[in-house]
C-alpha cells in the first residue's frame, strides 16, 4: 500500500483547522508552556541535590522544594487545559469532516448507493472519520509536543556534556528510523481492520432490516451461521491489528531501556572522572527517564496515525467518487402544472438488459396519467427518471419543454412530488416527520395543509398534536400515507407521482386517502402507478407497459369505448392480476 504524502496531511490539517485558528493558537501556547515546565523541574531537582550535598542553607532548599511543587501543580493544570483544547479542536474538525462526507454521499447517484449497504456507509462516514479525530487532536498535541520536548532535552543535556548529548541524539534518531520503517508494514493491517468492521456493520444492518422475513421464513439459523463467519473474519483482522500495535509498543520499551542504560553508564563514568556532580548525574538520568513518555506517545500516535492513514485513504477514495448525475443551471416555473415529455427514452440498470425501450409520450399540464403494467415492466423506472435518480442511456426527458438534464437538481426535485406505499418515518415528532426537520416551516403552515387535505379528524386523534412522537411501528399504513401527503403538499410541486397509495388500506382509510389524492392532484400534472383498475377511474390518460415498451396509450374515455383496446378488455374481464 502506498503511503499518504506528507503534503496531504498538511493540506487536511490546514483545511479543517484554519476555521479554528484561535483555539489552535491557545493549544500551541499551552502545549509549549507545558514543555517548558517539564524541562524546568529537573533543573530544580539538580540544584536541590547539589545544594543539600554541599550543606547549603535550609532556606534555599525550602524555596527549591516549594518551587518544584508549584511547577508540578501548574504543569498538571496546563496539561489538563491542553488536553481539553486538543479534544475540542479534534472533534470540531472531525464533525465538520463527517458532515462533508454525509453531504457528499447524499449527492451521489443511486448506482453508488446500490453498491454499498447503509452499514458500510455508516462505517465510512463515522468510523473512518472517528479514527481521524485523534489525528486532529492528540497527534498535534503529543507528537509535535513530544518532538519539541526531545529536542529540548538534547539541548539541555548538551549544556552539561556533549558526549551524553550526542549519545541521546543518536538514540532518538535511531528510534525515529525504526518507527518509520514499521509504518509501511502496519498500514495494510489497519486498513484490513477497518474493512472488517465495515462488512460486519453492513451485514448486521441488512439483517435487522429484514428481521421479519428472516423470522417468518425460518432463516435465523442460517443468518447466525453467516454472522459467525463475518464476525470471525472481523475478529481475525482486529487481532492482527492489535498484535501489530503491541509490536510497536514493545519496540518503544526496548528503545527506552537502551537509552536509559546508556545515560546511566555515561553518567557514572563522567562522575568518576569529576566532570559531573551527583546532581548532574541525577539530572541526566532524570531527563532520560522522562524520554519514556514522549517516546511512548510518539509510538502510540504513529500507531494511531497508521489507523488514521487507513481511514484517510478510504475517505479519500469516497471523496473521489463523483456522481454520474451532473447538476444543471436552469429552473422550472415557480408554480403551476408542468408538462412531461419522454422522447425515445431507453434505459437499463445492467448493460445489455434494457428496462425501457424507446419510450415516447407527452403528458399535458394538469393531466393525470394512469400507468399500468406487470411487475418489471418499467413503471417505477419511468418515475425515478423524472427525479434524475438515473440518467437515460438514450433519448431525452423534458419538463415544461425544458430538458431535465439542464435543470438544477434541487429545483427539479422541488417541482416533483412522490408518494409511495412504503413511507419512511423517523423516530421524531409529527412536526419533524412532516417537515423533514425543516425548522423554517411554521406550525401554521403545517396545520393549513392538514386542514386543506381534509385531515383534521386524523390530527385531532393525535395525543400531543404536532409534538406527538412517532415511534417505530407507531402509525398505521394509512396514517403513514397521510404524513407523506402532507410532506408533498408542503412542497407544492407541479408534478405528483403516486405509487398506488391506497392499495393496502381498509375502505374507510382508503376513502380518506382518495379525498387527499383528489386535493393533491388539483391543478397539477399527475402520474399514478396503478395496481388495481379501480385506481385509474379518475385519470385522463392510460398507458400500459409490457417488457419496457408502450403496449397502449391514449385517452381513458377513448380506450374504454374501444372494444379492441387492451384496457377495455381488462375492464371487461376483470383480470387485474394481469397488470400486477
Amino acid at each position: 500500500m502506498q503511503r499518504v504524502p506528507l503534503r496531504q496531511y498538511v493540506s487536511l490539517l490546514t483545511y479543517y483547522l484554519k476555521p479554528q485558528w484561535f483555539r489552535v493558537t491557545l493549544l500551541a501556547i499551552f502545549m509549549f508552556g507545558g514543555i517548558g515546565l517539564n524541562l524546568l523541574n529537573p533543573q530544580i531537582l539538580r540544584y536541590f541535590i547539589d545544594t543539600a550535598k554541599a550543606g547549603g542553607a535550609l532556606r534555599n532548599l525550602l524555596i527549591a522544594g516549594g518551587l518544584f511543587l508549584a511547577i508540578g501543580i501548574l504543569g498538571q493544570v496546563v496539561t489538563l487545559v491542553s488536553s481539553y483544547l486538543g479534544q475540542d479542536v479534534g472533534w470540531r474538525a472531525t464533525n465538520r469532516m463527517r458532515g462533508d462526507l454525509a453531504f457528499h454521499c447524499l449527492n451521489l447517484d443511486m448506482l453508488f448507493h446500490q453498491q454499498y449497504t447503509p452499514g458500510e456507509m455508516v462505517e465510512r462516514v463515522d468510523g473512518d472519520t472517528t479514527a481521524l479525530s485523534n489525528f486532529f487532536s492528540e497527534f498535534v498535541l503529543q507528537v509535535i509536543g513530544s518532538t519539541f520536548f526531545l529536542i529540548g532535552v538534547v539541548i539541555l543535556v548538551f549544556r552539561e556534556d556533549w558526549r551524553v548529548s550526542a549519545a541521546l541524539t543518536a538514540f532518538v534518531i535511531i528510534a525515529f528510523i525504526i518507527y518509520n520503517l514499521i509504518r509501511s508494514i502496519a498500514i495494510p493491517t489497519y486498513t484490513a481492520e477497518r474493512e472488517g468492521y465495515s462488512k460486519l456493520y453492513g451485514f448486521i444492518e441488512e439483517r435487522l432490516i429484514g428481521i421479519e422475513d428472516i423470522r417468518t421464513n425460518g432463516g435465523k439459523a442460517y443468518m447466525m451461521d453467516r454472522f459467525y463467519d463475518v464476525n470471525s473474519d472481523a475478529y481475525q483482522r482486529v487481532l492482527k491489528s492489535e498484535i501489530m500495535g503491541e509490536v510497536v509498543q514493545a519496540i518503544t520499551r526496548i528503545m527506552f531501556a537502551l537509552g536509559l542504560a546508556i545515560s546511566m553508564g555515561m553518567g557514572i563514568y563522567l562522575y568518576r572522572e569529576g566532570v559531573f556532580t551527583i546532581g548532574t548525574v541525577f539530572l541526566v538520568v532524570y531527563y532520560t527517564a522522562m524520554l519514556r513518555h514522549p517516546l511512548d506517545q510518539i509510538s502510540r500516535q504513529l500507531n494511531d496515525l497508521q489507523r488514521a492513514t487507513a481511514g484517510l485513504k478510504r475517505i479519500e477514495a469516497l471523496q473521489r467518487r463523483s456522481s454520474h448525475i451532473q447538476d444543471g443551471t436552469e429552473t422550472l416555473p415557480a408554480s403551476g402544472a408542468i408538462s412531461i415529455e419522454f422522447d425515445e427514452v431507453t434505459f437499463n440498470y445492467t448493460e445489455g438488459e434494457p428496462v425501457l425501450k424507446k419510450i415516447s409520450f407527452n403528458l399535458a399540464p394538469g393531466k393525470v396519467l394512469g400507468l399500468l403494467g406487470r411487475t418489471g415492466s418499467g413503471k417505477t423506472t419511468i418515475t425515478r427518471l423524472l427525479f434524475r435518480f438515473y440518467e437515460p442511456n438514450m433519448g431525452e426527458i423534458r419538463l415544461g419543454g425544458t430538458p431535465i438534464m439542464t435543470v438544477l437538481l434541487d429545483n427539479l426535485r422541488q417541482h416533483v412530488g412522490l408518494v409511495t406505499q412504503d413511507v419512511q418515518l423517523f423516530y421524531a415528532t409529527v412536526r419533524d416527520n412532516i417537515t423533514l426537520f425543516n425548522p423554517e416551516i411554521t406550525d401554521s403552515q403545517i396545520l393549513a395543509v392538514i386542514e386543506d387535505l381534509g385531515l383534521s379528524a386524523w390530527y385531532a386523534s393525535l395525543s400531543d398534536g404536532l409534538d406527538t412522537v412517532i415511534a417505530s411501528g407507531g402509525l398505521s399504513a394509512g396514517e403513514a400515507q397521510l404524513i407523506a401527503f402532507a410532506r408533498v403538499f408542503l412542497k407544492d410541486p407541479g408534478i405528483i407521482i403516486l405509487d398506488e397509495p391506497s392499495s393496502r388500506l381498509d375502505p374507510a382509510t382508503e376513502q380518506q386517502i382518495d379525498r387527499a389524492v383528489q386535493k393533491l392532484l388539483h391543478n397539477r400534472t399527475g402520474i399514478i402507478i396503478a395496481h388495481r383498475l379501480g385506481t385509474v377511474e379518475r385519470v385522463n390518460e392510460i398507458m400500459i407497459l409490457e417488457d419496457g415498451e408502450i403496449r397502449e396509450h391514449g385517452e381513458r374515455e377513448h380506450l374504454v369505448k374501444d372494444p379492441n383496446s387492451r384496457f377495455s378488455q381488462l375492464l371487461k374481464t376483470g383480470l387485474e392480476e394481469v397488470i400486477v
